[in-house]
């Protein structure tokens, strides 16, 4: 993971170079107006196994990880009388609602069909048919703990959160079966949008950063393909309420430095930037990017940038590099 700050002639020598390199698909960026941009690259890894919390506003990774080191996060609800609860979806994570308080029910998991299993919403929202950012007091929750990184299931875990105070959630945490049951503390720090931890080792883990230190989340993550079908992707998500997104195909930098983005329509959803600035060319069995596609980001402290996505390849030809340019207005 590397970051360097360029003017315009290093970017066209990139782009010159990303011409003749050994990537045929690779097509040169569009030349633009000289202007200092910022320009990065986030290696997630040819297994997408790495997540990483990047700043924007720093121009660095503030944090990282393997998939494998958290399950779960949570954050405070205190006005819609519930927890939010966010899972690793990196890992195709599912989770499955038992309406019930007894930590002990006994559950058919071998029989239970597949609809009953609920993807966590990409877009973040909270609503009756998006259930699986809730995690209500005293409930039985079934979770799917997903894949490992040889793309072996690992197994099912029941969770319950059996305790809030200001400063910890304690939660109930025990087999599929309800044996071996165990609690855990996920403390509430101050600072910090989610709390995290590893229903694998029992532990909490957090890794990441503090909210203001952070804006995206390079990862792969489960997006639902038609608003339906659940689906492994990797791409950007904004999982903070600090941070909103607009997108457009007008790709001229010099107008989206100067004009005026007071009457656009900024999203919060999560995945606004996600992962469609890429797709897979099967005639090729390579990834292209869409370079048309340009990002405005502002933080609710009123720091504006703009971003747009240059490759998902390193220089040897190893995809998992995620490379962008970024210019703070």
């Amino acid at each position: 993971m590397i970051k360097s700050t360029c003017s315009c002639w290093i970017l066209w020598i990139l782009a010159s170079a990303l011409l003749f390199g050994c990537i045929e698909r690779e097509l040169p960026v569009p030349a633009r107006e000289p202007g200092l941009i910022n320009l990065a690259e986030a290696n997630l890894g040819v297994d997408y196994d790495t997540q990483l919390f990047y700043s924007l506003t720093n121009n660095r990774v503030e944090s990282s990880c393997q998939q494998k080191d958290w399950c779960v996060a949570l954050r405070s609800g205190s006005d819609s009388g519930f927890t939010y609860l966010m899972v690793n979806s990196s890992r195709a994570m599912k989770t499955h609602r038992t309406e019930s308080t007894n930590l002990d029910l006994e559950i058919d998991l071998e029989n239970m069909p597949d609809e009953e299993w609920e993807v966590m919403d990409p877009t973040g929202s909270v609503s009756d048919s998006t259930s699986s950012l809730r995690l209500l007091p005293n409930e039985l929750v079934m979770l799917d703990l997903g894949y490992n990184e040889a793309n072996v299931s690992i197994g099912i875990a029941r969770i319950a959160l059996i305790d809030i105070q200001n400063t910890h959630w304690t939660l109930h945490i025990a087999d599929a079966d309800g044996a071996n049951a165990d609690t855990i503390e996920v403390s509430n720090r101050d600072g910090y949008t989610w709390n995290q931890a590893s229903i694998l080792n029992r532990i909490e883990n957090q890794i990441e950063p503090p909210t203001e230190d952070w804006e995206i989340c390079i990862t792969q993550y489960m997006e639902l393909l038609d608003g339906e079908i659940p689906y492994l992707v990797v791409g950007i998500l904004t999982p903070t309420s600090r941070v909103s997104v607009y997108e457009t195909s007008n790709v001229d930098w010099d107008l989206w430095k100067t004009n005026d983005w007071t009457a656009l329509e900024f999203s919060e959803a999560w995945n606004t930037i996600g992962y469609d600035w890429k797709s897979y060319d099967l005639s090729t069995g390579a990834y292209e990017i869409d370079f048309d596609k340009l990002f405005c980001i502002k933080t609710e402290e009123g720091r504006e940038f703009i971003m747009r996505m240059l490759d998902f390849y390193d220089e040897n030809g190893n995809k998992g590099n995620v490379t962008f340019e970024v210019l703070e207005r």
